[in-house]
């Protein structure tokens, strides 16, 4: 099922010093709390969608992310389904859900989530796993886009352009 509108756009700010280190932090809690989650049978079944072809690793996801937003010159636009498989959009979904990242109307931006909590990681979990479509035949297929804001490759591409653009300025009041 093809989808017309896949691409997330991502900022990190430039102006919050040590921004880096705690969104990497947080992150770092967010796995821990992710693999302790896991160790209830109940709820690994339960979530099973999230893990039925690779484990989420929210650590891994957020180096990643950084390194790209980093490389791009702090605005990116990643497409959900990149990887062929969804495993991009399954982590930023559950990083989303967090509150790694907030949208302010155009694009998300990072931001890391005050606290975190055993609890929050399973509602995260649970939530995103029931966004989804059943395909027939017993196929339930995670759609996290439903509950994301998603643009069409061009326009994603168009705002990548512009956020580069504006950054090379230095407004320099006289």
């Amino acid at each position: 099922m093809p989808l017309s509108a896949t691409h997330v756009l991502l900022e990190m700010p430039r102006e919050r010093p040590g921004l880096e280190a705690a969104w990497l932090a947080k992150a770092t809690e967010a796995e821990a709390l992710w693999s302790a989650a896991q160790v209830d049978r109940e709820f690994h079944d339960r979530v099973h969608l999230l893990h039925a072809d690779g484990i989420p690793d929210l650590a891994a996801f957020a180096r990643e992310t950084l390194d790209e937003l980093k490389q791009q010159d702090c605005a990116a636009a990643f497409e959900l389904y990149a990887d062929g498989y969804g495993m991009f959009s399954r982590e930023f979904g559950l990083m989303v859900r967090l509150g790694f990242f907030i949208h302010d109307g155009v694009c998300y931006r990072m931001d890391p989530p005050s606290t975190l909590t055993l609890q929050a990681v399973r509602q995260a979990a649970v939530g995103l796993c029931a966004v989804g479509e059943d395909w027939g035949d017993g196929l339930f297929v995670l759609t996290p886009e439903r509950h994301l804001h998603v643009h069409r490759k061009s326009d994603a591409e168009a705002w990548q352009s512009k956020r580069r653009a504006m950054g090379r300025f230095t407004v320099i009041n006289v």
